[in-house]
């Protein structure tokens, strides 16, 4: 990890372009945001364009959501000069039409905690013992503050801690011991653990409750009760309820190994999310998919009906049991 490429880079002067994973979630938007209020401290032009028709109003309540911008919606349409990607790598798949804005001469930094990380970039922080990319922002940004003696501001405290708890789910996956610690220093720096908590996990729509009663009315057990497969077809995806918590309730379940919590996003287009405990490697089951992510936690998109997606990934999974 070079932090210091990475703070150079970022406080270089000309405009940065900042960005994240299509279907942007709470640890990727929490981190853009951190890092945008940041800059906007140091006085370093910039801008966050993601390429989703509009960012997952569930964290409106981070400070500065409204500045977050759809590729879609923006005149942007020639190559930029610099492009920060946090989260993921690059690819036109990963950031989708935000690819299209990298020319030849366009200088890219990555920021990510994946173990499938970009290695392509010109300087990247990359990190697989991260519990987030938002704590990387944090890592970044304590070790300016230290030399610099500038201080995080609470809004910048509020979006990290809300991506660390998104991708540890309340600090119970993902190197949870790193992320208590940068966790209680954010909080010293004016997050409000309940406030945020309670945005992101206690206020569920009508719709997020319907689709999660869709997905529990057909799980299944296999393999003597260690893997678990649940679903939502395309009518009910098209509701438009959160998504993110739904796999944790298969996870939840004595005795089960693995969950695979199938969506169809697209008739016949299926997003899977794969959870594991102990024995199966879930980012080289998604790797198979051209996915990835996490040991422990990962995702693939596969065309096909669900339960020919189902049958592929279940063998899979099968062999590493």
């Amino acid at each position: 990890m070079d932090f210091q490429a990475a703070l150079n880079f970022l406080l270089a002067g000309d405009e940065l372009v900042l960005t994240t994973h299509v279907n942007a979630d709470g640890d990727g938007l929490g981190a853009l945001l951190g890092l945008s209020h940041w800059l906007a401290h140091h006085d370093q032009k910039h801008r966050i364009l993601v390429a989703d028709e509009t960012p997952d109003r569930k964290y409106r309540f981070l400070p500065g959501y409204e500045r977050i911008e759809s590729v879609y919606n923006s005149e942007l349409t020639t190559p930029v000069p610099r492009l920060v990607v946090v989260d993921t790598a690059i690819s036109k798949k990963r950031i989708g039409d935000v690819a299209d804005l990298i020319g030849p001469a366009t200088r890219t930094l990555v920021i990510d905690h994946h173990v499938d990380a970009d290695e392509k970039s010109d300087v990247r922080v990359i990190d697989p013992d991260a519990s987030s990319v938002s704590e990387l922002i944090y890592l970044l940004i304590n070790r300016h503050a230290r030399r610099s003696n500038s201080e995080f501001t609470p809004e910048i405290a509020t979006c990290l801690y809300a991506g660390i708890v998104f991708d540890t789910k309340l600090f119970k996956h993902s190197h949870p011991e790193r992320a208590l610690r940068a966790a209680a220093e954010l909080v010293t720096h004016g997050a409000d653990p309940q406030q945020i908590a309670e945005n992101m996990f206690s206020n569920q729509t009508y719709q997020t409750v319907k689709t999660l009663g869709f997905a529990l009315s057909n799980l299944t057990l296999h393999e003597n009760g260690q893997i678990c497969t649940l679903y939502v077809d395309h009518k009910t995806h098209a509701m438009n309820g959160d998504l993110d918590g739904v796999v944790d309730h298969a996870m939840s379940i004595d005795g089960v190994e693995v969950a695979l919590f199938f969506k169809e996003q697209e008739p016949g287009q299926q997003r899977v999310s794969l959870r594991s405990r102990e024995k199966v490697d879930v980012n080289r089951v998604a790797r198979q998919f051209d996915g990835g992510g996490h040991i422990r936690a990962s995702g693939c998109e596969i065309t096909g009906s669900v339960d020919e997606v189902q049958t592929r990934l279940l063998s899979v999974v099968r062999e590493q049991l």
